[in-house]
């Protein structure tokens, strides 16, 4: 399945636009950017007779922007655990009405998911006086997750040592002197998240520094400088991923999920080389795939060797997170919001229940929560679904895979032979990355406005 890069930027919905759309209703979702197969959409709007406009947003500070601003009053929003937290503070949340989710269990949750909801209550509690509106709980629902990992090239000698090796797990991020001479290094321009790891890294090298407290204001100076003396010769957010896959950057801070989908289809990529130059037979593909994503990670046959060529370390205090659905105070669609999220998380789903007999309704995904995990490549929050993604390695291939793809004609690069080599990938790739049962990582701390401007000024001065 090729991802798409969607074009669905609203600048802003008026009164007008609304009206436009006739007796159909509009439900409005703010989400990040490539986080949904947007068939789903198509699939929800024909299903439903309404229409879904999607608004995107870069970090989750735009999106508690948007929602406060009022412009635009959104049904669904797509934040973080941190950013719930202070969405559900500043009452902007509806309830959810679970009822009206049954896809929803909770006893469906990956345990790394069940340690986030634990720490968002514990937090909570400690800033809270009372739990006015219950457990915060009751107000999203898990979506995507994961962690935060530094992306390396295999390529330049001695990076994967620096990286995985050093006697401290962020020292490639915040000091030179453990890297080869002239290593490109690009941070995540997101403060927050750096702070995190530089917190980390002082950590790691004995100072008493937690990255979720605040700190003071000699200890701001220490990151300053930390930042300041690194020098980065990159600052970026999805370009990190390219330049690396490219060779134009040797390492970065990266969300886990933005690496695997590369890592995999660079994978398919080579495997495919190696196949149609004769180095590899049908019945070997699988052992290929195996070797290059495995320990040695290269394949050698007839004097080529192959390799993906970069490569994640997921330090074990890394940042984790949650992604979730939940609904705002000021919704208009409450039920139909309710609708749409009990359809993306839907296995199995059900469509003769919201058919129209009138309508001649187009309907392409059954398994909603699958196919947009499997799109987005950030690991799932419900077992059922991680487990049949990891089964995807157990796939075999044989002479009618061959046969089917000689008997082909267009781009093998696109053909399904290559679509199977890519969700074996896939499969190796949640099993290595995301362990079932990983509690790894911490969630970034919800901070007052007052302390992020603080790190926000920090950084600044340091990248100035």
């Amino acid at each position: 399945m090729k991802r798409k890069i969607s074009a669905l930027f609203l600048a802003m919905l008026t009164a007008l636009t609304l009206s436009s759309c006739g007796s159909k209703n509009v439900l409005l979702f703010l989400n990040w950017g490539e986080y949904i197969d947007e068939t789903l959409i198509e699939d929800f709007e024909n299903l439903y007779n309404c229409e879904v406009q999607m608004d995107l947003g870069e970090s989750n500070e735009i999106f508690y922007s948007k929602v406060s601003a009022g412009t635009t009053v959104y049904d669904v929003v797509c934040p973080s655990d941190y950013m719930v937290e202070k969405l559900y503070k500043n009452d902007m949340l509806a309830e959810i009405d679970f009822n009206k989710i049954p896809a929803f269990d909770k006893n469906n949750l990956r345990p790394g998911v069940k340690k986030i909801y634990d720490d968002m209550n514990i937090e909570l509690s400690n800033i809270m006086d009372s739990y006015k509106k219950g457990s915060v709980d009751n107000y999203f629902i898990p979506y995507l997750w994961g962690t935060w990992g530094i992306c390396y090239t295999t390529k330049k000698a001695g990076v994967e040592e620096a990286v995985v090796n050093s006697k401290n797990s962020w020292a490639s991020l915040f000091d030179r002197s453990v890297l080869p001479a002239g290593t490109k290094v690009a941070q995540y321009d997101s403060h927050q998240h750096a702070y995190y790891a530089a917190c980390r890294y002082l950590q790691n090298e004995g100072y008493e520094i937690d990255p979720q407290t605040e700190l003071n204001d000699s200890n701001l100076e220490m990151i300053e400088k930390l930042i300041a003396n690194m020098k980065y010769n990159a600052w970026g957010t999805d370009s990190i991923k390219k330049d690396i896959v490219s060779g134009n950057i040797d390492l970065g801070f990266m969300w886990t999920g933005d690496f695997l989908y590369y890592y995999c289809e660079n994978a398919a990529n080579i495997t495919m080389d190696a196949y149609l130059a004769g180095d590899i037979s049908i019945d070997e593909v699988g052992t290929f795939l195996d070797s290059i994503t495995g320990e040695e990670a290269k394949y050698e046959k007839n004097g080529n060797s192959y390799d993906i060529g970069f490569n994640l370390y997921i330090p074990d205090d890394t940042i984790a997170f949650c992604d979730n659905l939940v609904i705002t105070k000021d919704s208009v669609h409450k039920d139909l919001a309710h609708e749409f999220i009990n359809f993306l998380i839907s296995r199995n789903f059900d469509d003769t229940k919201v058919k129209n007999d009138v309508r001649d309704v187009e309907f392409t995904n059954d398994d909603p929560a699958y196919t947009y995990t499997y799109y987005v490549s950030y690991d799932a929050p419900y077992n059922d679904v991680y487990n049949d993604l990891v089964a995807l390695k157990d796939t075999e291939f044989d002479q009618e895979m061959e046969d089917d793809f000689k008997a082909s004609t267009g781009d093998a690069y696109d053909s399904d032979l290559y679509w199977v080599m890519y969700d074996y990938a896939i499969g190796i790739a949640f099993d290595k990355y995301y362990p079932y049962d990983s509690t790894k990582g911490t969630k970034l701390s919800c901070f007052d406005r007052k302390y992020i401007r603080k790190i926000n000024n920090t950084f600044n001065n340091a990248r100035a």
